[in-house]
């Protein structure tokens, strides 16, 4: 009798909305069988045994930025999806933040080759959606964009490259952009906040001399976003475009999404699992450590962002897992507005919400349904991915519910763990274990195997 790849033994399995036992036997990267426990006749060239432990349908992050091609200084395919595997994420979808950003079909293609070089674990990618080729879409989803990402703003001086058919400068380009969207069966992403209010803000802060920490979130409040979404909102009505929030924040905003859901827009919203951990006193405390955009908001914000999560107006969670180095952040030290944007966070993500969890913030099944299957169904992947069935790629997140523990940055792979202070020497209760990526254990026990280098391929978005 031939050996299968690989045989789970006594899994405490999630499955259709509640958790099961069973043994989950694994051949050619696939899910081929699930069987109750106890048959020892059952040959395998790995058996893992996770009585004790849950097994997940492997968890996918929605939102990366791992630069490559461009600034591979901060990040590349391979170090980005290490950090992945290392914190028990199985397939990662990379936005378009590059250099050049994969604003045609010819880009994306290439984008794709270097990721299957390097990754670890499974990939997506973005596409670039701006006004400039606005044309191009549908050649873009053809190759097997699972999304696009928009900035509604001007392109930022001295970085024309870095931006390219990224932006719509105005409402006008908006709105054309979105009539061109609503040609195609794509769904388009947008990062939400007012540019021009943010603007006035932070001129008439440094004006009046507020210039502490808090003139990161001072400058941009609540309605900055909750204006932009609106207005992207009540585009899409009009052109009939499928569209994304991306890391939703605020209470306003959430509301919108909600009551455009309810009059037949077609759109979901994301949210980033810092957004629900830490408030803008943070941004005080930390200073450029926890700069991101859109900001760190109000405690209220925050606990309001759960209830939405419960009630489904949140579709998923993702991290915006934004490597910086460590100049680039030093440089605000003193005064923040100068420092960059962004926290790289991909291997924090599932353990600050696995202590969530045992907190009491969400039960398993929620996080289960918003870091994984959820977000398998917006993109087109599942069943391929986010369940745990016959059939199914062998995608799986093993966790240690009860095992408590203290993120290190001596223990993470990103190349930007130098600036990961907000998450340095925080208490969690919930560790992955294993990382495996269709059958192959990428991580085990904190250890990512570094002989799994372009082990991760490309998935295409379905578009339905």
């Amino acid at each position: 009798m031939s050996k299968l790849q690989l045989l789970i033994k006594n899994a405490n399995y999630y499955a259709a909305g509640a958790f099961f036992l069973g043994d989950i036997l694994v051949d050619h990267g696939k899910i081929i069988a699930v069987e109750p426990p106890g048959n020892d006749a059952i040959l395998a060239e790995k058996i893992i045994d996770t009585k004790g432990l849950c097994v997940l349908p492997g968890i996918i992050d929605s939102h990366v930025h791992f630069r490559e091609p461009g600034r591979t200084d901060r990040e590349d395919f391979y170090t980005g999806s290490m950090a992945a595997a290392a914190g028990g994420v199985t397939t990662y979808c990379d936005m378009p933040n590059c250099c050049p950003p994969p604003y045609s079909a010819e880009l994306l293609e290439k984008r794709k080759a270097l990721g299957e070089a390097k990754s670890v674990v499974d990939f997506a990618l973005y596409g670039a959606a701006g006004y400039e080729n606005r044309f191009c879409l549908q050649e873009i989803l053809d190759v097997g964009a699972i999304a696009f990402k928009t900035f509604i703003q001007p392109v930022p001086v001295g970085r024309e490259e870095e931006f390219a058919g990224l932006t719509v400068n105005d409402d006008g380009q908006l709105y054309m952009l979105l009539k061109e969207a609503g040609k195609t069966n794509g769904r388009y992403f947008f990062h939400c906040e007012n540019f021009q209010l943010i603007q006035y803000m932070e001129k008439y802060l440094h004006e009046l001399g507020m210039e502490d920490n808090s003139f990161h979130y001072k400058s941009r409040p609540d309605v900055a976003e909750i204006e932009s979404v609106a207005t992207v909102l009540n585009f899409a009505k009009a052109t009939g475009a499928k569209i994304g929030i991306s890391h939703i924040t605020t209470k306003g905003a959430c509301e919108l999404v909600k009551r455009a859901k309810a009059d037949g827009v077609d759109v979901v919203a994301e949210t980033c699992f810092h957004y629900l951990i830490f408030d803008e006193t943070y941004i005080d405390r930390f200073g450029v450590y926890a700069k991101c955009n859109p900001p760190l908001r109000s405690a209220e914000n925050v606990e309001a962002l759960w209830s939405y999560i419960e009630d489904g107006t949140i579709s998923f969670i993702g991290t915006d897992h934004a490597p910086l180095t460590a100049a680039e952040k030093e440089s605000g030290i003193q005064e923040i507005w100068r420092a960059f944007s962004g926290m790289p966070s991909i291997e924090t993500f599932l353990p600050l919400m696995l202590d969530a969890v045992a907190k009491g913030r969400l039960s398993l099944v929620r996080m289960v349904q918003a870091m994984s299957e959820n977000t398998a169904k917006v993109f087109g992947f599942y069943p391929q991915k986010g369940c745990i069935a016959v059939g199914s790629d062998a995608d799986f997140t093993i966790v240690d519910l009860e095992k408590k523990y203290t993120l290190a940055i001596a223990d993470m792979y990103s190349k930007a763990r130098q600036v990961n202070l907000l998450f340095d020497g925080t208490c969690v209760c919930g560790k992955p274990e294993y990382t495996i990526v269709r059958g192959k254990i990428v991580m085990e026990q904190g250890k990512v195997d570094l002989e799994s280098k372009g082990h991760g391929v490309f998935v295409h978005g379905r578009i339905k």
